[in-house]
């Protein structure tokens, strides 16, 4: 049994599989804490304690679950606030001692890779994964097992929460404006204009979909595969920025942990819609850590260009 461990700016991911008798990955449990390691991130960001003692206690948590559920490999990977934060290697030594699980730190251009593996999987016609996470925001585009671009932008829901205040219609404007800014300095635009199929991943565009479904309890079955039409995104932008925070926290499908992060979660889904008129998007709840159940012998450098 494998042991998954997903260090995200907000939140932390337990994933447990094994290997049914086809060699393919069986998930077995998947768990989430939201701890928001990202709290107050800045680009030139720092771990705050809080958030960083919040974390420990889940990772210390997930790891003793994998560990009683009979895991014989456990893997940890730190993400986005990770990289960028002045103090993620030492966060992610402080893991270690802690736990004695080694804490890997991906590239922005291998979480995009792992994330189209785990959702796309071997897809037979060019596919798109956009990955909106606390962060950061991962596209990789791909054809099969053939994976090509790849591409990281500092773009977030925790992140542009703090960088913009999306409680005002201004605050979304310049937070839309930097999506554009940020995409226009790409060739993504030239790269992506034959893809034929787009998939989201990352709790933003699978809380949307929950909403969207007016779920009273998380459904992965009915969330996978979902599709989202970009008119639900606008629509559920303007109604979202109208809610209150309070409001938010009742509003059926969503957790209350993303209350105060969801408005800028579904504007940079806006945005990159938009950008990329995108008509629609298919949800995917495989993501990231199901991508990374193989990464002990699949890479970017491996199995697609840098």
């Amino acid at each position: 049994m494998r042991a998954i461990i997903d260090i995200g700016t907000n939140s932390i991911r337990l994933l447990l599989a094994e290997k049914d008798e086809t060699g393919e990955w069986k998930v077995l449990r998947k768990d989430l804490r939201s701890t928001r390691l990202g709290e107050g991130m800045t680009d030139k960001a720092c771990i705050g304690q809080g958030g960083r003692e919040r974390s420990l206690t889940a990772i210390n948590e997930f790891t003793a679950a994998a560990k009683l559920a009979g895991a014989d490999e456990i893997f940890a990977y730190g993400t986005s606030i990770m990289r960028d934060a002045s103090n993620g290697e030492e966060f992610a030594d402080e893991v270690t001692a802690a736990t004695g699980v080694p804490v890997r730190i991906l590239t922005g251009t291998e979480e995009a890779y792992y994330s189209y593996i785990g959702a796309a999987g071997t897809p037979g016609v060019l596919t798109s994964v956009v990955d909106i996470g606390g962060g950061s925001t991962e596209f990789c585009m791909g054809f099969g097992s053939d994976v090509g671009m790849r591409h990281s932008f500092r773009l977030g829901c925790v992140r542009c929460s703090k960088q913009f205040d999306t409680t005002t219609a201004r605050g979304r404007g310049e937070l839309k404006k930097h999506c554009f800014e940020l995409f226009r300095k790409t060739d993504l635009m030239e790269s992506m204009q034959n893809v034929k199929r787009w998939i989201g991943v990352g709790g933003t565009i699978t809380s949307l979909a929950s909403v969207l479904q007016g779920l009273e309890v998380y459904d992965s079955s009915k969330v996978q595969d979902y599709v989202i039409h970009q008119e639900d995104v606008s629509a559920m932008l303007k109604k979202l920025s109208s809610m209150s925070y309070d409001e938010k926290c009742h509003l059926k499908g969503l957790l209350p942990s993303r209350a105060d992060i969801i408005v800028a979660g579904v504007a940079i889904l806006d945005s990159l819609m938009e950008y990329f008129a995108l008509s629609e998007i298919i949800v995917s709840d495989r993501d990231l850590s199901e991508g990374l159940l193989d990464a002990d012998v699949l890479s970017p450098q491996v199995a697609g260009k840098k």
